[in-house]
């Protein structure tokens, strides 16, 4: 039997219009020529607002006389609340929340499978920005928002568990990841991130110095009765520490023109934004810094993939911003994720001699719409718990935009982008053209 693929899996956000790798993500919003209504939120001291959705991917593929059928469920939220600091500096705390839960079935003469993965990661991000940042147009200063320092805090899960009967014998296997990770950042100067005005403005960029710090932990622990050739039991663990101060450089666009903004229940006007960084950190939704060893949805190498049985990763993202009182906010986003049955195809090849030529890559690309911190709340107790479903119609009643792009033959749904571009070779194929001249991230 084909040894069972490693687990590269990541889980929230990447690609079209991506989210910057260091870097908070809001811009203007409305019409380059016109000036936006702010969001009611934002008129305050210290507010709160918040965005999500749900998406599903439901499917079937046959080949001969072999079938894969799968049932997914991909979500996630994210909870912001400002607080202003001074006239000229707020702090922003993110609540980033991700699930996904996959069940996929194989059936062959004499053979039938049950692979379920589920995946979960809770982030909690403090950043400082200012909005007396510059970054660069046509080489000429303009005011910006920009980000002074972050600190962010992960905890995240992966559990995989395979049955296998053939013959009327059946075998196991399952592997259950836990991990956290803490990083810092002080940013000398502040990195601009988005120019205050963005009238008439299409590409911009900025540079800083970056001073990161962090730690992480993984442990694992695998069982296996001969699924595969393995057999046996263990635990394991590995951690690293992060400690690689450089330059940092961003690129920014407006791709507005070019991608599709929803419109969204509130009608607040928004911009498409894509922000392409590098430097020594990876970085989600904004504001959450992961360290690269550790993300367990990064699509990296980790020290359990011998033992994983298949794959979830986020390919790509978008980030619509408006404008708050302080300056460009980030209100809503759209992600795509994906996930990978290697251990159900490498049944295919075990049960026919050849390499099947389908195999099941469930994936959706999911709206996040501005939603109450409630709303978002209620689906993080779904997200947590593992009981998202996996039905087709939307679970939760409350007008979350949800765009599902059932993926299926062959490879794992477009997972060649990390949401922060961070390699050239990960570039996110959403429409959006990687930046000029842009190296690793």
């Amino acid at each position: 039997m084909a040894k069972l693929g490693g687990t590269k899996g990541w889980l929230v956000l990447t690609g079209v219009a991506v989210l910057m790798t260091l870097a908070v993500v809001p811009a203007l919003a409305g019409a380059a020529s016109a000036s936006p209504a702010p969001l009611t939120a934002a008129n305050s001291p210290s507010n709160q607002w918040a965005y999500g959705g749900v998406g599903y991917s439901n499917g079937t593929t046959t080949f001969g006389h072999q079938s894969v059928t799968w049932n997914a469920s991909f979500g996630w939220t994210v909870i912001f609340t400002e607080t202003s600091t001074s006239s000229t500096t707020v702090q922003i705390e993110e609540q980033r929340t991700v699930g996904i839960d996959l069940t996929a079935t194989y059936t062959a003469p004499n053979w039938s499978a049950t692979y379920t993965f589920q995946g979960h990661e809770h982030d909690t991000a403090f950043v400082n920005l200012t909005n007396d940042s510059t970054v660069y147009v046509n080489g000429t200063p303009v005011p910006a928002l920009g980000i002074d320092n972050d600190s962010t805090s992960i905890a995240g899960s992966i559990a995989e568990a395979l049955s296998v009967t053939h013959n009327g014998t059946t075998k196991s296997a399952s592997l259950n990841v836990n991990g956290w990770a803490k990083t810092s950042a002080t940013f000398t100067p502040a990195l601009g991130l988005i120019p205050l005005n963005l009238s008439g403005v299409t590409e911009w960029n900025s540079t800083s110095y970056v001073n990161p710090q962090g730690s992480w932990n993984l442990t694992w622990a695998w069982t296996n009765d001969g699924i595969g050739g393995q057999m046996g039991s263990g635990s394991s663990s590995s951690n690293g520490t992060v400690s690689a101060p450089g330059t940092v450089n961003l690129t920014g666009y407006d791709v507005t023109k070019t991608y599709f903004v929803p419109l969204f229940p509130d009608h607040v006007p928004r911009h498409a934004i894509l922000l392409v960084i590098q430097g020594p950190l990876g970085c989600y939704d904004a504001f959450v810094f992961v360290p690269r060893a550790f993300d367990l949805f990064g699509g990296g190498a980790h020290g359990y993939d011998p033992n994983a049985l298949g794959t979830a990763q986020i390919s790509s993202e978008t980030l619509f911003v408006s404008h708050g009182s302080f300056g460009p906010q980030v209100t809503a986003a759209s992600t795509t994720f994906g996930a990978g049955t290697a251990s159900i195809n490498a049944l295919g090849e075990a049960s026919t001699g050849i390499q099947p030529a389908f195999g099941g890559s469930p994936g959706a690309t999911v709206t996040g719409s501005p939603m109450s911190v409630a709303q978002a709340q209620a689906i993080n107790n779904q997200l947590n718990s593992g009981s998202s479903g996996s039905s087709g119609a939307p679970m939760f009643g409350i007008g979350t935009l949800v765009v599902v792009a059932a993926v299926a033959v062959a490879a794992v749904v477009g997972i060649v982008a990390f949401v922060e571009w961070r390699t050239s070779k990960r570039r996110g194929s959403g429409g959006v053209p990687p930046a000029p001249g842009a190296g690793p991230n």
